[in-house]
C-alpha cells in the first residue's frame, strides 16, 4: 500500500489514557458555496481537530479530540458557527482507551527519535541514543503493552485507484450490540476497511470504507444492507481530506522536550 501511494506516512501520539481526551466524529452539512479545501482548512485551523474531509452532497466530517465538557461546547459551537454550515451532527464516539503509564527519561530518549520518524528502525533509534538495541526494543516493548502509545498509518486515501466513502449505519438495538456490527464490518470487509466510529449516545455507526469503482461500492453499500440487523445505510464519497496535528501528539512533543 505504500507503493500504491495509499498509506504516504506513520504517526506516533500518546495514548487517550495519558492525556485524559475524549474523542468526537462529526458531520457538517452545508449549502454547498464554499471551496473544499479551503473549508477543510477553516475546519481544521481548530488546534481540537486532527483530520477533515469533503464529502459529496456539501457535507464535511471530522474527527476531533477535547478535554472536558467546556472544550466540547467551545468545538461545537466554533464548527456551528463556520460559514454556509447549516447543520453538525456531533458524536463522541467508543475507542480503545488505552493505558496511563509513567515514562522515565530513558523512555522519552527513546521516543524522540521516533517522533521524527516513526518507521525507524531500532538498530539506528540505538544509534542516535546511545542505547544498546536491546534496550532500545525492550523499551518500546514496554510502552506498546502498557497502553501508553499508538502506533498509526497516514491514509491518502483517493491515491491511486482507490475511492474513499462512509457508510452511515443503523442497527436495530434490540437484535445487536455495537460490537456484532463492528466486528461483522471487520471480518467481511478486511481489504476495504479504514476506521469505524461508534457512536456512544446513537445505535449509529460511521465506518470509512474504500472501493476500487462506483460499482464496487455500489456492490459493498448494497452487501451491507443486507444484513440482518441492519436498517439503513446511506453513503458520503470522498472529495478531499487532510490530517492536523493532534492534541495528544503535541502532548507528546512537549513531553519530550521537557524530560
Amino acid at each position: 500500500m505504500e507503493e500504491s501511494g495509499v498509506i504516504f506516512g506513520y504517526s506516533i501520539a500518546l495514548s487517550p489514557a495519558m492525556t485524559g481526551t475524549d474523542s468526537l466524529f462529526g458531520l457538517l452539512s452545508t449549502d454547498g458555496s464554499r471551496d473544499e479545501v479551503e473549508m477543510v482548512d477553516e475546519i481544521g485551523s481548530s488546534n481540537h481537530v486532527l483530520a477533515a474531509a469533503a464529502y459529496s452532497n456539501g457535507v464535511y466530517a471530522f474527527v476531533a479530540e477535547y478535554n472536558g465538557p467546556q472544550e466540547l461546547q467551545e468545538l461545537g459551537a466554533f464548527l456551528r458557527t463556520l460559514a454556509s454550515v447549516e447543520q453538525a451532527e456531533l458524536h463522541t464516539f467508543i475507542r480503545d482507551w488505552g493505558s496511563e503509564m509513567k515514562m522515565t527519561k530513558t523512555h522519552l530518549r527513546v521516543l524522540e527519535p521516533l517522533l521524527a520518524d516513526p518507521k525507524l528502525p531500532i538498530v539506528e533509534i540505538a544509534q542516535i541514543t546511545g542505547l544498546t538495541a536491546r534496550r532500545v526494543r525492550r523499551l518500546i516493548r514496554e510502552l506498546e503493552e502498557g497502553g501508553a502509545l499508538r502506533f498509526s498509518a497516514l491514509l491518502e486515501l483517493g491515491a491511486a485507484t482507490s475511492l474513499p466513502y462512509i457508510v452511515r449505519i443503523l442497527w436495530d438495538e434490540k437484535a445487536a450490540t455495537y460490537s456484532t456490527i463492528s466486528d461483522w464490518l471487520l471480518k467481511d470487509y478486511p481489504l476495504k476497511h479504514w476506521e469505524t466510529y461508534v457512536s456512544a449516545s446513537e445505535p449509529v455507526i460511521f465506518s470509512l470504507l474504500v472501493a476500487n469503482d462506483i460499482t464496487d461500492l455500489t456492490d459493498t453499500v448494497r452487501s451491507i444492507r443486507q444484513n440482518e440487523h441492519v436498517t439503513s445505510v446511506k453513503v458520503l464519497i470522498g472529495i478531499y481530506h487532510k490530517f492536523f496535528s493532534s492534541y495528544r501528539r503535541e502532548k507528546f512533543k512537549q513531553m519530550v522536550r521537557d524530560r
